[in-house]
């Protein structure tokens, strides 16, 4: 696979300062390649601003109306559901694009900034937006929605957020909007939303993060951030997310994969999958008690093609 290693300066940027834009971290050749299977997820660009109407229909059907109970005004910043309409949750159809979601550049950095080895993968999706889709515009917050508690931003209670790049993000296309930590270092990050009217110092202190297909922005559950519009009228934007936090921490979680155990593009990424690979998804690692040599037999008729050899060793 191709990409490089995080520098010190960029785990400590995140440990210290919340978040970081790793620039390029992984080449932009192997996320060309991963994003040609795209096109069995979201409908291109071109074929979207052709016809809005008719490609939302052909790919999702019609909608049903929402039913929130507090619809956002059109413009301003706001939390519209229409924002989150083009997406998709891990495991997907083309498998170099799962493959992103483990990738080793990005591996690497999670167990440096998390100060462990012991990680587990709890949110992994693609996402698309298309200027015109909706207004994506949202209030400056932080990412509640991930855990019980609120955040704790420091070890070992930490846990990692990150978006990677698949197509290049630059002011046109809508690039995440953060908060230096220190700005906000005396606001509780249980607020649940910081509007623009009300607190226009922290909107003016807000940074965007553009950068090319291959780069990854890693953040902190206590950074205040926040999407903004797609300027570009024939802009889209395409992301890879994917987070991590220490195992064991039951109260944080967001997208739990076993519901997708039985899919055949689940059966097809663990086929493909190292030990440790697999390990970061909750999957018991050679040697754990679980194993034994009828559980791995069975487990054999569920992956045929995942090589067990490391689980017989561990238990020889």
């Amino acid at each position: 696979m191709g990409g490089r290693t995080a520098g010190d300066d960029e785990v400590a940027a995140w440990q210290q300062g919340g978040w970081v834009l790793l620039e390029g971290l992984i080449d932009a050749d192997e996320i060309d390649a991963a994003a040609d299977e795209l096109a069995e997820v979201f409908p291109s660009p071109k074929e979207y601003h052709a016809d809005p109407a008719g490609t939302r229909a052909r790919w999702l059907g019609q909608p049903p109306p929402s039913h929130e109970l507090w619809v956002w005004p059109p413009d301003g910043p706001g939390f519209r559901p229409e924002q989150h309409r083009w997406h998709a949750l891990f495991p997907l159809p083309g498998q170099r694009l799962n493959r992103l979601f483990v990738h080793p550049s990005i591996v690497d950095f999670a167990e440096r900034a998390l100060a462990t080895t012991d990680i587990r993968c709890y949110q992994a999706q693609v996402s698309a937006k298309y200027a015109g889709e909706t207004n994506f515009e949202q209030p400056m917050h932080t990412d509640r929605n991930h855990s019980w508690l609120p955040a704790v931003p420091r070890p070992p209670w930490w846990h990692l957020e990150t978006f990677l790049y698949l197509s290049d993000v630059g002011e046109g296309n809508a690039p995440t909007h953060l908060v230096p930590i220190d700005v906000t270092a005396d606001r509780s990050t249980t607020v649940p939303l910081i509007m623009p009217d009300r607190h226009p110092e922290i909107y003016a202190a807000e940074l965007g993060a553009p950068g090319r297909r291959g780069s990854l922005l890693a953040y902190r559950t206590d950074v205040f951030h926040r999407a903004v519009d797609l300027t570009d009228p024939t802009a889209h934007r395409y992301l890879l997310n994917v987070s991590y936090k220490v195992a064991g921490q039951d109260w944080i979680n967001y997208h739990v994969q076993q519901s997708n155990s039985t899919s055949l593009e689940w059966v097809g990424f663990v086929e493909g999958c190292t030990p440790r690979e697999l390990e970061l998804f909750g999957f018991p690692p050679p040697g754990h008690p679980i194993w034994d040599l009828d559980l791995v037999k069975e487990t054999a008729r569920l992956y045929p093609k995942l090589d067990l050899e490391p689980w017989l060793t561990a238990l020889a």
